[in-house]
């Protein structure tokens, strides 16, 4: 029966992993590519409200009380030489037990790093990672930090990812006559980059020199059917900037080395670990100007004596993001981690896989609709369905 239920996941999987990369990708080609985007600074930020609840009651009697909330954020900044970025995912949930009581949890993640490169134009960076974790079965929040070096840089590339947009808007508006050169989508993406300095030189009406700054750099292509933008084309532009959502577009990799630390154990009787010896990849790149794929992948031992392959932790996540169309994104996640905690004990597996759509109903709400499966070793498969709606806050 278990070699059954193994099957039956791994057949699950390979179903939908087939189905998230034969996705269409969109045929329209285009002069110019991920690859060919650079900026000396770029910035990123996201946060991001979730939440559901479900009641159900007969006669004066509560039956069902249940509901959860769930807070993401992300930032990102790179230059030649500093980068960082920081996440945080918390989930607060309270239930009804079969008891009658009303039971609260809650768990978070929160996790920072800081890279510095040695020199501004090349790649070789020394870094400090931080994580902080903590959910409220335990006694207080884990903390470890990991210095170390690394190699490799990312680039956030969706201010190109608009810039497609909206030359393929203008191209069906007929306001351009052919597609724009490299040379101008780049200019282009890296003018849409300075939003903040245009807000800062020229206040409310930051648009006008904004906008017009876009109309100049596309004059110079010679690709206008008419005088320029006009109001069409303007009014494409700013569907795109300000109406539409374009998840965040990264592309690069990075390989970094580190001594992991703990400073504070979850558990007030447990003592810290030994130092552990970290190894991480990372990589992202946009398959096409529809979809995102990154990997995430840890290896961490400690320096005992069950180090190397006694006593491990590897974690493998695989993100992949294709947009059906401007208000709809299919989304995929799969996560595996292996873990060996004695040379005298099998390592432990376990595989989680997350799919679903995200719904952009306006501007700031999305509705999320998630399927997920989950499958340890030596344990029967589970799976659920989830619905929420989440707020943009920004």
């Amino acid at each position: 029966m278990k070699h059954c239920n193994n099957r039956r996941f791994l057949t699950l999987l390979a179903g939908l992993l087939a189905a998230v990369f034969l996705l269409p990708a969109g045929a329209q080609a285009q002069l110019v590519s991920p690859t060919d985007y650079d900026v000396p600074n770029s910035t990123a930020q996201q946060l991001r409200l979730s939440g559901n609840y479900a009641y159900a009651g007969q006669e004066g009697d509560t039956q069902t009380n249940d509901g959860s909330a769930s807070l993401v954020y992300n930032r990102f900044y790179n230059s030649l030489p500093f980068a960082y970025d920081q996440t945080f995912n918390g989930v607060g949930s309270t239930g009804r037990t079969a008891a009658g009581k009303q039971k609260h949890q809650y768990n978070f993640i929160a996790e920072s790093g800081v890279r510095k490169y040695y020199r501004p134009e090349g790649n070789l960076f020394y870094s400090v990672d931080g994580r902080v974790t903590g959910n409220s079965a335990l006694d207080r929040p884990a903390i470890e930090v990991t210095p170390g070096v690394g190699y490799g840089r990312f680039i956030r590339v969706t201010t190109l990812a608009q810039a497609v947009r909206i030359e393929q808007f203008l191209l069906r508006e007929q306001v351009i006559k052919g597609d724009l050169p490299k040379e101008t989508m780049v200019e282009l993406a890296q003018i849409i980059e300075r939003r903040s300095e245009f807000e800062t030189e020229y206040g409310d009406r930051y648009r006008v020199h904004w906008f017009k700054a876009m109309e100049q750099a596309i004059v110079k292509s010679g690709r206008f059917a008419g005088d320029g933008l006009g109001a069409v084309g303007v009014l494409r532009v700013e569907e795109v900037l300000f109406q539409e959502r374009i998840n965040d577009r990264f592309i690069g990799w990075d390989v970094r080395s580190g001594v992991r630390f703990e400073l504070l154990t979850a558990d007030k009787a447990l003592d810290r670990q030994d130092p552990s010896l970290s190894l991480r990849i990372r990589y992202s790149r946009p398959v096409n100007w529809r979809s995102q794929f990154d990997i995430n992948g840890q290896y961490t031992s400690p320096f005992n004596g069950g180090f190397g392959g006694d006593v491990f932790t590897v974690t493998g996540v695989a993100n992949y993001l294709f947009e059906l169309t401007n208000k709809i994104d299919y989304t995929a996640t799969n996560i595996v981690t292996a873990t060996r905690q004695d040379d005298n004990l099998e390592a432990s597996i376990s595989e989680q896989f997350r799919t679903g759509f995200m719904f952009y109903l306006e501007n700031y709400i999305n509705l999320n609709l998630t399927a997920q499966a989950a499958k340890d070793r030596g344990e029967k498969l589970s799976q659920g369905l989830n619905l929420a709606i989440e707020y943009r806050l920004r």
